[in-house]
């Protein structure tokens, strides 16, 4: 049959079964990768197909390749009419047999070009590609490429590497140029930091970045292919490349919409915009208000409504403020929601603020709104602190804000 007219995995297959029809095929090709799924270990592969043991399965799989060689090995030798007088071919239980030249595997040979031209790029990135160009039927683990080409004598143009727990595809011989994994991980880091203190990062920015510590180029594909790789990644949007990683501990973007929805109710993605960059360590968030938006949709109990933010369940600010800013929500409510600044000032250090703790928070607090010349509020408008239920209007006491004596302390700054 025209090997160049199936898919890698049906090429493989047909290699191997007809060195050795049966399940001793499929033993070897589950082994090797040869179905694309990326392998399995002598203990795995006699555990799926009949509980065999490991040492069974590797002679087995030995014998496999044996013949494969042999057969090609046996094929050369009577295309060259008895030249080599037959020294070339090898006997079945020979696993070392050498070929004289690689044995005939057309989508093999496409999928080895495609890795090269991939290169370097993710384990899954490059299955991906082989699956997309039809060069596989599926997404193709590129472990399998690297077992079929030692078997069948092919120079593999790839080694396979992991770097902080992603499975990459370096080139080889690697590029003289630049230290590939030390790209790869230089990109992992910069897009968990920029996530951290950015809340979102675009694919653009870490490459930038990345070319800028490293004093190397990086490509926007491979930037792309590496921080994709997480399972929770989350695309913001494809098309202008931001993108979000809920696995980042400690998102400063998302700790501080928490903290203005337990003193808000429903509030503009405008407004919830401004509270975060009024802090002056926010001054990474380039994102627009669409972005934000998008972002607050994939946090936990936060929706977006025509354009406004609200918390599906309150959220209680003991849980996501820092005593000063209890201190501010408490004295502010009982005040009538806003007040000005030197008469909240003087509440607050008879309270035990310190001055410069006040002066801080008034600044730059996402849940402190200016109000006019010199007077100052909670950003939205207050319901949810003044009445524990996020989106509903309420006025009076903030019931869920601990007072000094409600409770043995506050509990320690924790800083967002």
């Amino acid at each position: 049959m025209e090997l160049s007219t199936h898919s890698l995995e049906a090429e493989l297959a047909t290699i191997a079964e007809s060195a050795e029809p049966g399940r001793t095929a499929q033993i070897a090709i589950r082994h090797w990768g040869w179905d694309g799924r990326g392998g399995a270990t002598l203990e795995a592969t006699g555990r799926e197909l009949g509980g065999i043991t490991r040492e069974r399965v590797r002679q087995l799989c030995e014998r496999v390749a044996a013949r494969i060689r042999a057969a090609a090995n046996a094929a050369g030798t009577d295309e060259r009419a008895g030249a080599a007088g037959g020294r070339g071919a090898s006997q079945d239980g020979e696993a070392g047999a050498a070929l004289a030249t690689p044995i005939p595997a057309p989508a093999l040979e496409r999928a080895l070009l495609h890795a090269a031209g991939a290169a370097p790029t993710t384990a899954r990135d490059l299955a991906r590609r082989l699956a997309d160009e039809r060069v596989a039927a599926r997404p193709f683990d590129p472990e399998g490429l690297l077992t079929a080409a030692g078997v069948l004598g092919h120079e593999a143009p790839f080694i396979l590497d992991t770097v902080k727990n992603v499975r990459v595809v370096l080139p080889d011989p690697p590029d003289p140029t630049i230290d590939t994994a030390e790209a790869i991980a230089a990109i992992i880091d910069v897009a968990r930091a920029i996530v951290r203190r950015a809340g979102a990062a675009r694919v653009r920015d870490v490459t930038s970045r990345v070319a800028a510590t490293l004093a190397v180029w990086v490509d926007d594909d491979l930037v792309t292919a590496v921080v994709s790789e997480p399972r929770d990644f989350v695309w913001l949007e494809r098309r202008s490349g931001w993108f979000h990683l809920p696995s980042v501990a400690k998102n400063a973007v998302v700790s501080r919409v928490l903290k203005v929805l337990s003193v808000a109710g429903r509030l503009d993605l405008a407004d919830l915009h401004a509270g975060i960059r009024r802090d002056e360590r926010m001054k990474e968030l380039v994102m627009p208000e669409y972005i934000l938006g998008k972002l607050c949709e994939r946090i936990p109990g936060v929706a977006v409504e025509d354009g406004r933010v609200y918390a599906r369940e309150p959220i209680q600010p003991r849980d996501v403020l820092e005593t000063t800013e209890l201190t501010l929500v408490r004295i502010l409510m009982e005040h009538g929601g806003s007040m000005e600044r030197r008469a909240l000032e003087a509440l607050c250090l008879a309270a035990g603020m310190k001055a410069s703790s006040f002066n801080n928070r008034i600044a730059y607090s996402p849940i402190i709104a200016a109000r006019g010349y010199g007077r100052y509020g909670l950003r939205g408008d207050g319901s949810a602190a003044g009445s524990g239920r996020a989106g509903e209007a309420g006025a009076g006491p903030a019931r869920d804000v601990p007072r000094p004596g409600d409770i043995k302390h506050f509990q320690p700054p924790r800083r967002r």
